[in-house]
């Protein structure tokens, strides 16, 4: 009975909730930039009566604001917001450019700000409460090398979970965050280019980058976009209706991300 906007849900962790949600029984707005996308994922989800295709840069304000509009044409409302839309480029601090750090800025950070501010703005007119989740990293706690820009805007975006949280608990709208490791199947950022540069980092073939994850994680087990949607339905389905401000690690165990 949810209407869940997800972003960056044309492939990977997004379409993944995507899915998981229209699967519960949900009505989700599938936004992405790629518009075309959107709408085959939205269709594969059911059509119309389910699902709705939405283009939308998020790091434009505009653009934001139409597809939370969009989203209360198609469904009547909404009460479900996702965060993940996102990119990463793994480069040295030196060789880091100011076109790096803004491009992730933009699309995590502002992005991020954004979307939350717009979905705000109609979960309080509709007077119903309502949840936002943060696709976040357990980048956001563990510094690694070679990875300014995106772990810095990771941390950004946990901060932003607690800070909304404060906020808009008074309107009855909790503000929660989950923090993946590395997603490498079916992960469109990691095909386009971020899996070839972390395995650079860590001197392994690209093909067994998930197998390496896996191997540094306490449980020994590779995180797929499956095992972050589960705890996207965790945090929005009812039972956790006490919980705002907590980011939920799905990382296999990372001790070096433990949140302290």
């Amino acid at each position: 009975g949810r209407v869940a906007l997800v972003t960056g849900a044309a492939s990977g962790i997004g379409k993944a909730i995507a899915t998981r949600l229209a699967a519960e029984g949900a009505c989700v707005v599938v936004s992405d930039l790629d518009a075309d996308r959107a709408a085959e994922v939205a269709t594969e989800l059911g059509g119309a009566d389910t699902a709705v295709g939405v283009g939308c840069d998020v790091s434009d304000a505009g653009a934001v604001a139409e597809a939370l509009r969009a989203a209360a044409l198609a469904f009547g409302g909404v009460d479900l917001v996702v965060n993940n839309a996102g990119l990463s480029i793994s480069k040295p601090l030196l060789e880091t450019t100011e076109r790096d750090w803004d491009l992730q800025h933009d699309v995590m950070a502002k992005g991020s700000f954004l979307v939350s501010r717009e979905a705000a703005r109609l979960m309080i007119e509709q007077d119903m409460g309502g949840d936002i989740v943060y696709i976040a990293s357990k980048n956001a706690v563990f510094a690694g090398p070679k990875n300014i820009a995106y772990s810095a805007v990771k941390a950004d975006q946990a901060h932003q979970v607690r800070l909304l949280a404060a906020e808009l608990g008074e309107h009855a709208i909790r503000v929660n965050g989950v923090n993946p490791d590395g997603v490498v199947r079916g992960s469109g950022i990691f095909a386009g280019g971020w899996g070839a540069q972390r395995a650079k980092v860590y001197g392994v073939p690209e093909e067994e980058l998930g197998a390496f994850y896996a191997k540094r994680t306490l449980l020994g087990r590779e995180v797929l976009p499956e095992h972050v949607a589960n705890a996207v339905f965790a945090l929005t389905a009812g039972e956790l209706a006490h919980t705002t401000g907590l980011h939920v690690p799905v990382d296999g165990g990372v001790a070096a991300a433990f949140l302290r």
